[in-house]
């Protein structure tokens, strides 16, 4: 079933050059904006002296960060090889023969969409539409399965949701105290309103 529905979204490759360009950008390049808005919320936590903004950039990295260290520990236990390597398949561009399962891309994107939601609701909607655009261009390029996909959505809400009961509180709290230090440090204690 589910090399049934790989071909079905892979066999749409090579039918329209736009459209096969459309999804190498969202596969290649579109989660590199998702780290800029993170980037970018941090900064404007700097700018406007919102130290909420900041936690919320940090935590995002750093949830993001725990997801793709379980995607690939998974990976390595649970080896699954990409499509391509035992199958005849509609590979728009070379893509190294590590594990398939779960998606890094697929985890990333959703980490930080979902890492977003308390900070802006509606960029969060957008961004896990772009996710899901990301993780379809992903099997329409010819580099995951769509368990890949699945698999890591399923990774990221789980763990996301245990970092939000277990993690959340004490990471904004270590963060504040280790901010400080560094701010007061660096003699930016005006700048960072502290």
């Amino acid at each position: 079933m589910n090399m049934d529905f790989f071909r079905l979204i892979n066999n749409l490759a090579y039918k329209n050059v736009v459209i096969d360009k459309i999804m190498i950008f969202f596969s290649k390049d579109v989660p590199y904006v998702f780290m800029a808005i993170t980037a970018i919320v941090f900064f404007i936590g700097i700018i406007h002296k919102k130290d909420e903004y900041r936690k919320i950039a940090f935590n995002t990295f750093l949830i993001t960060l725990i997801n793709l260290i379980i995607s690939f520990i998974i990976g390595n236990i649970y080896y699954v090889n990409r499509p391509f390597v035992n199958n005849k398949v509609n590979l728009l561009f070379p893509h190294t023969s590590d594990a398939s399962f779960p998606s890094d891309h697929a985890t990333g994107t959703m980490s930080i969409a979902l890492g977003l939601r308390i900070y802006n609701k509606l960029l969060s909607i957008v961004l896990m539409l772009l996710s899901l655009i990301v993780g379809f261009s992903r099997i329409y390029v010819g580099h995951h399965y769509p368990l890949d996909i699945i698999g890591a959505y399923i990774i990221v809400a789980v763990t996301g949701h245990i970092y939000d009961l277990k993690l959340r509180d004490k990471v904004n709290n270590l963060y504040d105290l280790v901010e400080k230090k560094i701010v007061h440090k660096l003699g930016f204690d005006k700048i960072y309103n502290i």
